[in-house]
């Protein structure tokens, strides 16, 4: 294997803290932020040519790729190969080896961070970097194999948010992709086409934000389980989906545009009001399908009491919700280090195990 310190590409995990559920629907708009490590790193590889392997110790993978293949980064590199040799820019058979950082948890613990995607589109990066080929000039392909990947692992389900984040390796505004753009018997076709719904736009970050966020130790929700509650949900009643959605949409529009022009006030009273919506809609789907509440009542506790010290704007259970993490804008200028610890100790007042992930805003 290559020397430990070349890595041949790195993708960022993901807080979607504005746009749970609400950018499964074409034009709501989502704010994923991106996050990596200390040291810059999410999910990176290592690469040598010669033989076509996919290793994953992580995902406990350690295989030939292929299509037919039941693991989402084994089909990641199928697509990859697939696609660069159509276009006749396939120059070497790759062994791809996937680390994680810490900031992703465990298998049985992981921090909501989006490893899946942030895995896919190292993948695929990978399979550029080792056929002589800029990814920072190809990341729009990069961004629609990625989806495409995740689609045929998937059947479509989700708004592509995450991997749109470990593609483009900023904090965005985003707008989800149409599923149908995607055709599974004509990759080629499906890449090279313009995508018309989907946008990605780069939030602006004011240096005076950062984020908090604690890891939930024992604890795990699925994210593809809720989204399945929210369609159930959808099919049932659509007209209350549509109204919820169309609340959550409108005042989260302008939560971004809060933090845009770091307005704290009004960070958290859109936050607040984009928590209730988000309230409403848990229970909704909890009549439908037994998952976990959006914002159980243990994080609702630990974000109200979190609010009352200085510095900490918003706090939320990003993305889907559930026992996953908790996420909090601060105010970098006013936040004390010292009170992170206070934080967690809030966690153990309802019998959570809040774990601080140390990362980085893009």
């Amino acid at each position: 294997m290559s020397n430990p310190s070349n890595i041949s590409s790195n993708s960022p995990g993901k807080v979607l803290f504005f746009g749970g559920y609400s950018i499964l629907e074409f034009g709501n708009i989502g704010f994923a932020l991106g996050v990596v490590d200390k040291q810059g790193k999410g999910v990176y590889s290592r690469i040598r040519i010669g033989e076509k392997r996919i290793i994953s110790k992580e995902f406990g993978i350690d295989e030939e790729p292929s299509f037919e293949s039941p693991h989402l980064i084994s089909k990641a590199y199928a697509v990859g190969e697939a696609y660069l040799k159509a276009k006749n820019k396939w120059r070497n058979d790759l062994e791809v080896e996937l680390f994680n950082s810490p900031i992703f948890g465990t298998k049985e613990e992981k921090s909501g961070l989006g490893s899946s995607a942030a895995s896919t589109t190292t993948v695929i990066k990978s399979l550029f970097v080792g056929n002589k080929l800029d990814p920072e000039f190809h990341k729009e392909t990069i961004f629609k194999l990625s989806q495409f990947a995740y689609a045929l692992f998937s059947n479509k389900i989700g708004s592509g948010f995450d991997i749109a984040v470990s593609s483009f390796e900023k904090t965005i505004k985003y707008k989800r992709y149409d599923p149908n753009e995607i055709d599974f018997n004509s990759l080629e076709k499906s890449v090279d086409k313009p995508w018309n719904e989907v946008s990605v736009i780069e939030a602006k970050v004011p240096k005076k934000y950062g984020i908090l966020l604690y890891n939930i130790k024992t604890a795990k929700t699925s994210s593809i389980k809720a989204v399945k509650g929210f369609k159930k949900l959808k099919k049932e009643n659509p007209e209350l989906v549509r109204e919820l959605l169309s609340k959550q949409n409108e005042v989260e529009i302008k939560g971004i545009e809060a933090f845009e022009n770091g307005n704290d006030g009004e960070l958290r009273a859109y936050t607040h009001k984009a928590r209730e919506v988000h309230k409403r809609l848990s229970e909704e789907i909890m009549r439908v399908e037994l998952i976990d509440p959006i914002e159980p009542e243990e994080l609702t506790y630990v974000i109200e009491k979190a609010e009352e010290i200085k510095g900490v704007i918003a706090g939320r259970a990003p993305g889907a919700g559930g026992y996953d993490s908790l996420a909090f804008i601060i105010n970098k200028l006013d936040f004390s280090e010292a009170n992170i610890e206070e934080i967690r100790k809030f966690g153990e007042d309802v019998g959570l195990k809040l774990e601080r992930i140390e990362v980085k805003l893009l």
